[in-house]
């Protein structure tokens, strides 16, 4: 069974370096890893920042809305040093996104003057053996879980290049079909985070050995997250997303994670729905910002400038 890492040790695997240059490697030469440290602090976290002209900059701490917290700890002074290290001059706006069970974190960032939004993701906490959390699950998840086993489909894990390539292919066609999705992953980044697999669990759904779903899973300290997932709609009567599903709340379960973390809804009805039906909650996450005064009112002025 995996020992779960504790946040104030590692901080969350999306601070770290390894997967902030994961990150990097794999987008374009206008983005580079941050690292802010202060002095002789042992506390730290990796960021991510776009380049702009004259040398300025836009932090992420944390690339695609993902949880940021600090490397060995996360009290009050250390925290408004390293907002010091962001609110610089050439910084024209950083970003933070603060996990559910991080609340002091929040609340510390809001003291030092950052603006503060709410929004929710569903957690299934997984407070006793796999067996106790499946019947947790609603009579529909778990009769479709069975429907998909019956009908012969399989879950494997995958790592190789070829199985990114189905995986975008699916992504792909099913994004073209998707108006409301505006985000567009490279496939260089899901081949990027795919050598990452100590903390990166990539599966597939197979029909015959043909891969027909996939999903993208992070290990995040004692936190087991939901990230990203896509199926060929011709097989959606297989029910593979239940499946992978599933099976990612199964190993979570076995490696002693305490939560699985089916992400944000983003006031989507019908997907907070679904994920109700497996025993989820809804509980509040934080997202934070700062924009610099001075580069605002630059660009205040500009728009008001005929040109």
């Amino acid at each position: 069974m995996l020992s779960p890492n504790t946040s104030d040790h590692n901080g969350t695997f999306f601070s770290q370096e390894k997967f902030i240059r994961a990150v990097v490697d794999a987008e374009t030469a206008n983005f580079r890893t941050v690292k802010l440290q202060t002095g002789n602090s042992h506390t730290h976290l990796f960021g991510l920042a776009s380049t702009h002209r004259f040398n300025t900059r836009r932090v992420w701490l944390a690339p695609f809305g993902l949880y940021a917290y600090p490397i060995n700890g996360a009290d009050g002074s250390r925290i408004s040093d390293l907002i010091t290290e962001l609110k610089t001059f050439r910084t024209i706006a950083f970003y933070w996104s603060v996990r559910f069970d991080h609340g002091d974190l929040a609340n510390q960032l809001e003291r030092c003057g950052l603006d503060r939004r709410e929004y929710t993701t569903q957690v299934v906490y997984l407070t006793g053996p796999y067996d106790a959390v499946f019947k947790g699950f609603s009579e529909t998840t778990r009769n479709k879980i069975r429907k998909a086993e019956r009908k012969g489909l399989v879950v494997r894990r995958a790592t190789e290049p070829e199985d990114v390539s189905s995986y975008y292919e699916i992504y792909q066609q099913l994004r073209g079909t998707r108006g409301d999705w505006t985000e567009n992953y490279t496939e260089s980044l899901f081949s990027a985070l795919v050598s990452l697999t100590d903390d990166v669990v990539f599966l597939l759904a197979e029909l015959d050995k043909q891969p027909i779903a996939g999903g993208w899973f992070f290990r995040d300290g004692n936190s087991f997250m939901y990230w990203h997932g896509a199926l060929d709609y011709r097989f959606k009567d297989y029910f593979p997303h239940y499946a992978l599903l599933n099976h990612a709340i199964h190993l979570a379960s076995e490696e002693g994670m305490s939560a699985f973390n089916m992400g944000a809804s983003v006031g989507k009805e019908s997907v907070e729905h679904f994920k109700s039906l497996w025993g989820s909650h809804k509980v509040p996450c934080w997202w934070f910002t700062w924009e610099n005064p001075i580069w605002a009112s630059i660009a205040t002025v500009r728009k008001r400038i005929p040109w």
